[in-house]
């Protein structure tokens, strides 16, 4: 099985700190620019990436403004933390938006201290506000078990885990053979939406490598790739729709 939906991330717009060096060419690049952003944006839409994940950001909020404005139709995925979650809320009903995921580091701390009634409790004020609810955990081999035997299970309908070859950013060391049939047997049980992130494990991975290793991963839905210039747009993107289904 292979994914057939992409799906642009924000981080390198949102100077992620697992760019390492990165982090700070991207927060010249970006950081009260959002013409820049829109660059990217309007050529990831023109190679069919119609969806982006969204979070909380001035410059990034600014430049989807300007790239539907330029004619695109953006469907929003929403990422919430929680802490701001009333203002993220109010964000995400500005745009076409169809799902809101709570963020991994929320998510994965309340799995922690056993506290499920505080997922479920947000995943049921998205629900109500008529977003398709999802969760995002960065431990997936860790988490998707108690996940799966947790009262929540009913409570989402999309889930977010990161998924590379070298387990970067991943409760693993390589996803190897046996680990990649540990998660296939985990999530075959999962009825829902699976989105791969952390896909090109923040660039360590060249995108031909990366996506011929992902396109065999089976039950997995969509890829979630973050992109920093018109260039990778066109050299990612080009790869990616070849390999989709």
């Amino acid at each position: 099985m292979t994914f057939n939906e992409v799906i642009l991330g924000s981080s390198p717009f949102l100077f992620a700190p697992q760019f390492g060096h990165r982090t700070r060419l991207y927060e010249l690049d970006f950081q009260n620019q959002p013409e820049n952003i829109v660059e990217i944006l309007d050529k990831a839409y023109e190679m069919g990436v119609h969806e982006i994940l969204l979070k909380q950001s001035d410059d990034l909020e600014k430049a989807l403004d300007i790239s539907e404005a330029n004619g695109n139709e953006w469907t929003v995925i929403g990422m919430t933390d929680t802490s701001n979650f009333e203002e993220d809320m109010d964000l995400f009903s500005k745009y076409d938006t169809s799902t809101v995921i709570l963020d991994g580091m929320f998510v994965d701390e309340a799995i922690k201290e056993d506290d499920y009634d505080s997922i479920s409790n947000f995943l049921n004020k998205i629900k109500n506000s008529g977003y398709t609810p999802g969760i995002e955990t960065r431990t997936p081999f860790n988490n998707l078990p108690l996940i799966s035997n947790s009262s929540i299970i009913n409570d989402f309908d999309v889930l977010l885990f990161p998924l590379n070859f070298y387990g970067y950013m991943m409760d693993c060391n390589f996803l190897n053979n046996e680990n990649k049939n540990k998660i296939n047997n985990l999530l075959k049980s999962m009825d829902k939406k699976i989105i791969a992130n952390r896909t090109l494990a923040t660039g360590i991975l060249k995108p031909k490598e990366a996506y011929d290793f992902i396109k065999n991963v089976d039950y997995l839905d969509a890829v979630c790739v973050g992109l920093a210039k018109v260039s990778e747009a066109e050299e990612t993107l080009s790869i990616i729709n070849e390999v989709k289904s």
